[in-house]
């Protein structure tokens, strides 16, 4: 969208609203509530039944505790997976249960709604302790300040769960007693209305500040409480209650809409996408439907579909999407928003894409998104699930899958992308201060028949380190670990300032050459004087990288990741051939001929397995990557075929 249109569009509304105009600011209710049994029992049959065995588990299972000392262990150990697990569990169970009595509606599930919704009222905090400050340099707080609530992902994301609880159930939880609803209500005002209006959290864009998937992440979910039904206890405030959250979600997506590039490429990720593409959109439903015919063309800005259909140019194929930065290669498969958001963008490739990912996944495990996923914790996005999986199931099987697009550029982040039958290739050009920043301008990553072959790690399982000043110390984060040259102990370094230079980007018929100059993504210390790459994709045969390096350094070394196995099988004077990944048949998955203009030592080839012992990172990768890295000096190029 334009710089400001959604401010000017809210000025509209309020300005109508000051005059008495027939315009108001309309609840937002996609779905109906549980006591509106003909729609309910219209919902996914399959999706349902899955549902209430997996709430008789969480029936039987209970709320798991979190003390005090739980949420100290972040400030004295920096592990933050111990109290995330327990604080997640309990959300996630509770929704089960929730849903479990939407669908039956017999009462049998709704006492342990109520002791779920208990548990999360009387929690000190609902902010996380990794993110528990107030700024985002200040470090983080040790317990939660009752009286000072802390607006994190998670906090956000607790409001909408509990207010749609309120909408869904409201009559059920009334008919025990009243006390339950209202004090959903007094949280909901202390803990996120209160505080939306009143602070200014960075993630809002006050101030300059650098906004990324927290602005639409939070403010869809505040959005999403504040126009849920009767959400306040005096109902004649919500209207002035709703225009200045309105007012402030506006200012914040146009924060974040003015960071994007006009080609909506999301420099976090695939990942991430689903947490900044998708929030925009979530966030953009509640202001298209409260706003009227003054929201009614928010989804026809061509910015608004790039950043819809970014999802589906960065897929690899299959379960695997081109990853740099923190995100996973496996990042799942499209499903229900992505549909939506397609959908509302008009866009029937993005919908096509969308809906075959869903079918995909429904087909190998149809609750996997209620036990498994990050989508599990947002009640909004699991009842969308019950409510559309049919249309969207529907949709596919009417749909011929997509065949892969060929080539497609983001240079607003200097990512460009090239597809052949065989080989699907991604290189970076862009810089080594993007959100989620990982040090590997110049890098690529390269699928071979949809499997991988040469890779980006991701990131671990996130520690206080993570986003720290200690965050390059972390060896994910380093260009040693990524698929570019280093030069003795020097590698790259982050900030804006190091980066690609000289970038050239030619897309052909046959061929898709992406050419730059490195060196500016080193200081000093690395002695480099020249560093240029060229990364060439003849699409029926093979992806050629060369670089030329000049400087006072003494070793180059070209660095490759891999899932599989290499093995060095013949060596020359200037020439090897490396095979990697050898089958049981004794048929290799790929090969790497590597040509170097000066000779290469005999000890030039290191091979260095690396175990993969992180949680986060063994969902993508096996128990062993590999690391090889090639010494050479002047000039190296690497066939892959």
């Amino acid at each position: 969208m334009n710089k400001k249109q959604m401010t000017e569009m809210v000025s509209r509304v309020e300005a109508a609203m000051k005059q008495k105009k027939p315009l108001e600011l309309l609840p937002y209710t996609p779905f109906p509530p549980a006591r509106e049994r003909l729609a309910w029992k219209k919902v996914d049959s399959t999706l349902g039944v899955e549902l209430i065995n997996e709430a008789h588990k969480a029936l039987s299972a209970g709320f798991p505790s979190l003390p005090a000392t739980l949420y100290l262990d972040f400030t004295l150990t920096g592990n933050r997976k111990r109290f995330e697990d327990a604080y997640f569990v309990r959300r996630i169970r509770l929704n089960t249960l929730v849903l479990a009595e939407c669908i039956l509606h017999n009462g049998l599930f709704l006492s342990a709604v109520i002791d779920g919704v208990f548990a999360l009222c009387e929690e000190s905090g609902w902010a996380l302790p990794a993110h528990n400050s107030y700024e985002r340099s200040q470090p983080q707080l040790a317990l939660p300040l009752t009286d000072r609530p802390v607006l994190d992902l998670f906090a956000c994301e607790t409001g909408a769960q509990l207010a749609l609880i309120h909408y869904l159930l409201q009559e059920e939880l009334d008919a025990v007693s009243p006390l339950i609803c209202a004090r959903i209500r007094q949280e909901l005002k202390k803990r996120i209305f209160t505080p939306y209006i009143q602070s200014r959290f960075w993630w809002m864009g006050y101030n300059h500040e650098k906004t990324n998937n927290w602005t639409v992440w939070c403010t869809q979910n505040v959005l999403f409480a504040a126009f849920m039904p009767h959400i306040l206890e005096n109902e004649a405030q919500l209207p002035a209650l709703r225009l200045r959250v309105l007012r402030r979600a506006a200012y914040s997506i146009d924060r974040f809409l003015s960071e994007y590039g006009d080609d909506g490429c999301c420099d976090e990720g695939a990942q991430y996408y689903r947490h900044a593409g998708l929030c925009l959109y979530g966030a953009l439903s509640v202001l298209q439907e409260a706003c009227g015919r003054e929201g009614a063309a928010v989804f026809s800005e061509p910015k608004i579909r790039n950043i819809a259909e970014y999802i589906m140019h960065i897929h690899a194929g299959g379960r695997y999407y081109f990853n740099f930065a923190d995100c996973a290669s496996s990042a799942g498969y499209a499903g229900i928003r992505e549909y939506l958001f397609g959908k509302a963008c008009n866009s029937e490739r993005l919908m096509t894409f969308a809906s075959h990912g869903w079918q995909a996944r429904y087909e190998m495990q149809p609750l996997h998104n209620y036990t498994s996923s990050d989508d599990t914790l947002n009640l909004f996005y699991l009842v969308q699930e019950l409510f559309m999986s049919g249309e969207v199931l529907s949709y596919a099987k009417q749909t011929a899958k997509l065949t892969a697009a060929s080539d497609y550029a983001y240079p607003s982040t200097g990512i460009y992308l090239s597809r052949s039958k065989q080989f699907a290739l991604a290189v970076k050009a862009g810089h080594n201060a993007d959100s989620h920043n990982h040090n590997d301008t110049g890098s690529f990553i390269l699928y071979k028949d949809e499997k991988p072959f040469v890779i980006d790690l991701g990131v671990e399982t996130y520690s206080k380190k993570t986003f720290s000043a200690e965050r390059y110390e972390i060896w994910t984060m380093q260009s040693a670990f990524h698929n570019v040259s280093n030069f003795d102990d020097a590698m790259q370094r982050d900030g804006k300032c190091y980066r690609a230079t000289r970038v050239q980007y030619t897309p052909e018929k046959d061929c898709t050459t992406v050419s730059m100059h490195l060196e500016k993504a080193y200081d000093e210390d690395s002695k480099l004087s020249s560093y240029t790459r060229t990364v060439v994709h003849k699409k029926n045969e093979a992806v050629t990288v060369t670089d030329t390096v000049r400087g006072d350094f003494t070793t180059a070394y070209f660095t490759l990741m891999l899932q599989e196995k290499p093995e060095l099988v013949s060596a020359g004077k200037k020439t090897l051939t490396i095979a990697v990944g050898k089958a049981s048949g004794g048929v290799f998955f790929g090969t790497i001929e590597i040509k170097s203009r000066a000779p290469l030592s005999e000890n030039a080839v290191h091979i260095e397995p690396i175990p993969v012992t992180d949680e986060r990172l063994r969902q993508s990768w096996p128990e062993t990557v590999y690391r090889l890295r090639i010494a050479y000096t002047g000039s190296l190029t690497a066939v892959f075929s």
